[in-house]
């Protein structure tokens, strides 16, 4: 059951500006995604299966061919937005304080995260909870190998391939490979 007002949450969280991160429905919602998730990966892992409206009716939308394999865990799932043919592989850790855009055949590897949220740079702030979130946008025809790290505020364009272990931070353009921590950019040929 809802007990939160999802576009209150958004006029908070999708400004890009700091906020107060203990807010009582931000709270609710995060338990409330928290909890599906939960649901959903211990029957997987008990059964072997799971039902998974679970983690579909938290989405904000997802098109045709999506598919999502268990260890699957967002913040609220309602600024998660996704295209047709996307697969999503084991472990996958999404923080979507902030709208979260993929496009159209994209594949996910296992244990991937992105994440939305940046933490206050003023100490005091930091200390007392106050944080801002950035969109993230990736592109059409995107390969994302296992164990990446994608935060906030990169755009990633098309035909993409982010090789495995590699932390992006800044944007990357279309028709290239990226790889490392600090990431290397080359076009594709």
């Amino acid at each position: 059951m809802k007990n939160f007002d999802i576009e209150k949450i958004k006029r908070i969280t999708n400004q890009g500006k700091l906020y107060y991160d203990f807010d009582e429905d931000i709270d609710n919602a995060r338990n409330h995604a928290f909890s599906n998730c939960r649901k959903y990966n211990s029957d997987y892992q008990i059964e072997g299966r799971a039902d998974k409206n679970l983690i579909l009716d938290l989405l904000g939308n997802y098109g045709e061919n999506f598919t999502f394999e268990p260890g699957f865990i967002c913040e609220f799932g309602f600024n998660f937005h996704v295209g047709d043919n996307v697969s999503i592989g084991k472990g996958f850790k999404l923080i979507d304080c902030n709208d979260i855009f993929l496009g159209n055949n994209v594949q996910i590897g296992n244990n991937v995260g992105i994440f939305t949220s940046k933490h206050a740079e003023n100490p005091q702030y930091r200390a007392n909870h106050w944080v801002k979130d950035l969109p993230i946008t990736i592109g059409n025809n995107v390969i994302i190998e296992d164990d990446v790290v994608i935060g906030g505020g990169v755009i990633i364009g098309d035909n993409v391939i982010v090789e495995r272990n590699s932390v992006i931070i800044k944007g990357i353009p279309s028709n290239s490979r990226v790889w490392g921590n600090p990431p290397c950019i080359k076009p594709l040929k």
